[in-house]
């Protein structure tokens, strides 16, 4: 069954060489997905196994999902010139954007925790190339060191942890080792085994490169950036608290007291950001931890909610990225100021806006809504003193996204005379983004 799946992959990759036409691959892109979906979506258990390797479940299935979605949306906003220069650049593009997916693919899918931990170092290269080839700024080299250091100094103490697992247990199969792990760990052990992980999220603390990464990228570095990188992160997590289930219960708190302030503190960062891509960048960083927390209390629901919110963030976030590129083409600055009154040149764009800032800030109706619920029912079940922390967060939330919506849209124009044309291509980017967010609230409404 999965075959079909991987052979279409190869397939398109093969097919770069000799067709340039990028609906070709985008289509092909959301057809797999929406192939994928149905083929699955109403068994009671999803187990494929692909091989010695390689297999997907129920943690994996979605993932997958967002992964090919986002990447048409990806193939959609690169745009082939004429020009024999341009062609090559596209061309270069285009594979480095097959290799990505080849990568999340096989990531979502190992079972072996070696070919996991590869596939999860794999997946720095081609956003290190998209940032420092195709960046816009002149700190992105720095940006992508930033990004480098960060995440794979980090994952090499894991590594080595990965090596004495094999040695202790005799196998590397992550299903195998939810069974074998019933040892005692100590702190040291879990900061390696998590760490990698965590900082992948990021969490607070560790959490600069994020920003950075995100304003110096292109626009499809920030959308696979921000709505399926991150995810590697928080998928790593759960799939390792599966494994360490008994042992993580005496650490966890030290992170959920990190991630809550952590939380708090880039909301008010929010709050004075006057670049529109770095409000959105620390908007994430507020979910990755709040996510994370949830995940950290070890409880069903916040295993669920998590999920919801690793979807429901990816392909918000990754929306509002291209909203804010939108405007950076039309008036060259992403600064606020220079992006007042767009409401006055261009009105089609600001319920689009208001839908994804919104969404942002998990307003009713939004698939980011029932995660947040979820979450915040669980983080105030693990302990009561974290209602006041969730309260003061839930509002700087709602602040930052309000404020960055309200002061995009409406105020004096800066530019007076300046021609905006939106092409239909950006509105079905933009609806491609927002119809999962409230078509998947629907299903769930339909379930119950």
């Amino acid at each position: 069954m999965m075959m079909k799946f991987l052979f279409m992959i190869v397939f398109m990759f093969m097919m770069i060489l000799k067709n340039m036409k990028v609906m070709f691959y985008y289509n092909i892109c959301f057809i797999l997905s929406f192939f994928f979906l149905f083929n699955f979506m109403y068994k009671d258990m999803i187990w494929i196994s692909v091989g010695m390797m390689f297999g997907h479940d129920f943690f994996s299935f979605y993932m997958l999902i967002l992964s090919l979605w986002i990447l048409g949306l990806m193939f959609m906003v690169i745009q082939l010139d004429n020009n024999k220069m341009f062609k090559d650049n596209y061309m270069k593009k285009m594979m480095m954007f097959m290799f990505m997916l080849m990568i999340l693919l096989m990531f979502f899918s190992s079972m072996n925790l070696i070919m996991f931990y590869l596939m999860f170092e794999l997946s720095l290269i081609p956003t290190f190339m998209m940032i420092i080839y195709w960046g816009m700024n002149f700190e992105r080299l720095k940006a992508s060191y930033y990004l480098l250091m960060y995440t794979m100094f980090i994952s090499l103490p894991l590594l080595i942890y990965i090596m004495k697992l094999l040695k202790f247990n005799g196998s590397l199969d992550l299903n195998l080792l939810v069974m074998l792990m019933n040892y005692e760990i100590s702190l040291w052990d879990y900061m390696i085994l998590f760490m990698a992980f965590f900082i992948k999220l990021p969490i607070y603390l560790f959490h600069i490169w994020l920003p950075k990464a995100h304003v110096e990228a292109p626009v499809y570095g920030s959308m696979i950036l921000a709505s399926v990188l991150l995810k590697l992160g928080s998928y790593g997590i759960l799939r390792f608290l599966e494994m360490f289930f008994i042992q993580s219960v005496k650490f966890n708190y030290l992170i959920i007291s990190v991630g809550i302030m952590g939380s708090l503190l880039v909301s008010l960062i929010c709050l004075i950001q006057i670049d529109m891509k770095s409000l959105v960048a620390y908007s994430s960083v507020v979910h990755m931890n709040i996510l994370m927390c949830s995940m950290l209390t070890l409880v069903k629901m916040g295993f669920v909610s998590s999920y919801i919110l690793m979807v429901s963030h990816g392909l918000c976030s990754s929306g509002l990225f291209f909203m804010v590129n939108l405007y950076y083409e039309r008036s060259y600055s992403r600064l606020m100021f220079f992006n007042k009154g767009m409401l006055n040149i261009m009105p089609s764009l600001s319920i689009w806006w208001f839908f994804l800032c919104s969404a942002n800030f998990s307003f009713p109706f939004s698939l980011n809504f029932i995660s947040e619920i979820y979450m915040i029912s669980v983080l105030i079940g693990w302990d009561l003193c974290m209602m006041i922390y969730l309260m003061i967060i839930c509002f700087f939330s709602s602040a930052y996204s309000l404020y960055l919506y309200s002061y995009i849209q409406h105020g004096s124009i800066y530019f007076e005379e300046m021609y905006m044309n939106i092409y239909l291509k950006d509105y079905m980017i933009l609806l491609i983004h927002i119809k999962p967010l409230v078509l998947l609230i629907l299903n769930l409404c339909l379930l119950y």
